[in-house]
């Protein structure tokens, strides 16, 4: 026997030869002796392992015979329990035939749990087996199963807390069929997640159920899953997690509505006070909104300064009312140990379930959308979901994507709208207008794409278009026509940055245009953010020698301070008070010349339509005049077929250049 095995004799790690049926060591490598506690291998092949063997540890053993047949190897943690003490090793089973023709079993130990860590998730619950009656009682458990939960387990009805479940898994075995999966099982003293695979015995007519406990595992996992649908910093939900939530409990769930809830001005307070500051208030804005909800809804961080609210209709039954409690809420101050009292608003959107949409992501974006609004409409206030947004929305992305297209191409044409000098009757210049035809869109409105180039940036190479388009095209007039002309171009404040000056004193050298030749034009609200940043650009374009206008003057922000303390050189009166009928609009048109002459400054009045308007602000010695009845904006060659003469004058006036 000794010559048949020894060639593992020298193998560093623990080897055995175990007899199943007579529950035995056949032989054993000295690596072995420690693990055992044996003095010498004689003594432990004389072991009678059989008398301390349960029965359930006696009937797994017997189950990897077949499997042993069929070339199966088996790796499994494994309970010993030598002279009374318990250890754990990781094992590798194989078959291996024995002198007498039957089959045995060789053991090799890959590695003891005190000198191996790895795969600890399984060691700590492996080599688990019961055994149980027709009847469903506990006839026994291995030893490891009673050393690590007690002897307290009855019979299978009370491992599963379910009767009916426990009759079914001992007729699926004993109609051969054997069974694996994991279940949250009662062990007699509590609750643990096991891998359960189930066989019946047919000599002994018994169930035996192999196990591993993955508690452990189970505990990590749903720590990982927490931790996935969690938000880290206010402990909420997150959006997964919110999602997750109302997606499984969908088919049960009543009419409810989903609000979308934005701070506002939550990044002032980051910029101001920093991100710790900032965090704390989150954590604060959080409570206070648990407080609000009372548990009668789901809450969860959104993202950043954002939150998600699901409220069902029949715990909550005014969402609208609710949403203004929320705002209330929110608006009392919150106080900070670092910076004391801080006082925000909020904005929010409503979406409801089911009539506005039956999945969440679309509610979601439904309620961002409302959101928005809220927003557009003053904010520190709700509103709900109406389809209209979502037409807006998508006019705005298709919008969005042409745009860049257009710019690509640079897919935009100039008209050029006639300002004249109503001193000398002469055709003093062009305002420059941006127009856009979109083949699949069809004409576009600057008054619509305009405002979205600002809010992603764009403004700024389409302005740089427009003003190198304008200045190729006041130089070809120039050469073609001998005209020179005043070319004024809208700047928006994006644009009002330090390089600006240098681009424009480039196109300017490249065109070999005079300074005074170009004008920019520039709205009250564009001074409103970043104020001296905006003064030293304009500051620097001026002395290039350029014109410089205030346009839409008297429906901004800006105040007579300003027109002093900024290189302005002409203001433009808006349309609207050229056009109104009322002695209000008279009094401002006399006012703006009143003030402008006094300031030294030229007036422009824009949207002259009719005679009499244009006879009113001669009478009221304006310096310039731009509109339809002068003349409407038209592309450069329509100006050239018409000798750029204009739509109308003044009886007894001829207006030429």
């Amino acid at each position: 026997m000794n010559q048949i095995f020894s060639m593992f004799e020298y193998l560093q790690s623990p080897v055995w030869v175990f007899d199943i049926h007579q529950k035995r060591i056949l032989w054993a490598n000295s690596a072995s002796l420690p693990l055992w506690d044996a003095e010498s291998q004689d003594a432990l092949l004389a072991r009678d392992l059989q008398r301390d063997m349960s029965l359930a540890v006696s009937a797994v053993l017997e189950g990897y015979l077949p499997r042993f047949e069929q070339g199966e190897t088996i790796k499994t943690w494994w309970t010993f329990a030598p002279n009374g003490a318990f250890k754990k090793a990781l094992c590798h089973f194989s078959g291996i035939p024995l002198p007498d023709g039957s089959l045995g079993m060789l053991v090799h130990v890959i590695a003891e749990e005190s000198g191996l860590r790895h795969e600890l998730a399984l060691s700590s619950g492996a080599n688990l087996s019961l055994l149980f009656a027709a009847s469903g009682d506990l006839i026994s458990s291995n030893n490891t199963f009673a050393h690590e939960f007690g002897d307290q387990l009855p019979d299978l009805n009370s491992f599963l807390g379910d009767a009916k479940l426990a009759q079914e898994w001992i007729d699926t075995a004993r109609q051969g069929r054997p069974f694996s999966t994991k279940r949250l099982c009662w062990t007699g003293k509590s609750h643990y997640w096991f891998t359960i695979e189930g066989m019946w015995l047919d000599d002994k007519q018994l169930l035996l159920l192999d196990m591993v406990n993955i508690s452990q595992k189970k505990e990590e996992q749903n720590k990982e899953k927490y931790n996935a649908e969690h938000d880290y910093l206010t402990g909420l939900l997150n959006r997964r997690g919110i999602t997750h939530a109302i997606i499984q409990h969908q088919p049960s769930l009543h009419a409810y509505s989903l609000l979308f809830l934005d701070i506002d001005g939550f990044k002032l307070i980051n910029d101001t006070y920093g991100h710790a500051v900032g965090d704390k208030l989150l954590r604060a804005i959080a409570i206070r909104l648990q407080e609000a909800l009372r548990f009668k809804g789901l809450l969860a961080r959104f993202g950043g300064d954002e939150f998600i609210i699901q409220i069902e209709h029949r715990n909550i039954s005014d969402p609208t009312r609710f949403a203004q409690q929320l705002i209330k809420a929110l608006n009392r101050p919150f106080h900070l140990k670092e910076v004391g009292e801080l006082s925000i608003g909020c904005s929010i959107g409503t979406s409801q379930y089911p009539q506005d949409a039956k999945d969440i992501e679309t509610l979601i974006t439904q309620a961002d959308m409302a959101m928005h609004r809220a927003k557009l409409r003053g904010r520190n206030r709700s509103h709900h979901f109406s389809p209209d947004m979502a037409d807006a929305l998508y006019r705005k992305m298709t919008l969005r994507h042409h745009l860049t297209l257009a710019l690509e191409t640079e897919a935009f044409e100039l008209y050029y709208q006639p300002i004249v000098d109503m001193k000398s009757h002469k055709l003093k210049g062009f305002e420059a207008l941006i127009r856009w035809h979109d083949e699949e869109l069809g004409h576009v409105s600057p008054a619509e794409f305009i405002p979205l180039a600002e809010e992603t940036g764009q403004i700024v190479p389409l302005g740089k278009w427009v003003l190198k388009t304008a200045c190729q095209q006041l130089a070809l007039w120039r050469e073609k026509y001998n005209k020179h002309f005043i070319m004024s171009v809208n700047l928006s404040r994006a644009q009002l940055q330090s390089s600006l000056a240098p681009s424009v004193e480039a196109l300017l050298i490249q065109h070999q245009i005079p300074p005074s030749r170009l004008a920019l034009e520039l709205t009250e609200s564009t001074m409103l953010q970043d104020y001296d940043e905006a003064k030293q650009c304009l500051e620097d374009l001026a002395s290039l020698g350029l014109e410089l206008y205030l346009d839409d003057f008297g429906t901004g922000y800006s105040s007579l301070s300003q027109l002093q303390d900024l290189p302005i050189s002409t203001v433009k009166l808006d349309q609207s008070f050229v056009q109104g009928e009322h002695k209000g609009s008279q009094a401002i048109i006399e006012a703006t010349r009143a003030i402008c002459e006094k300031l030294n400054l030229k007036v422009v009045a824009e949207g002259v339509e009719t005679l009499a308007q244009l006879q009113y602000l001669q009478k009221c010695r304006f310096d310039y005049c731009q509109g339809y009845y002068l003349g409407r904006p038209m592309p450069a060659y329509e100006h050239e077929a018409r000798h750029f003469s204009l739509q109308n004058t003044i009886p007894g006036t001829k207006y030429y250049y």
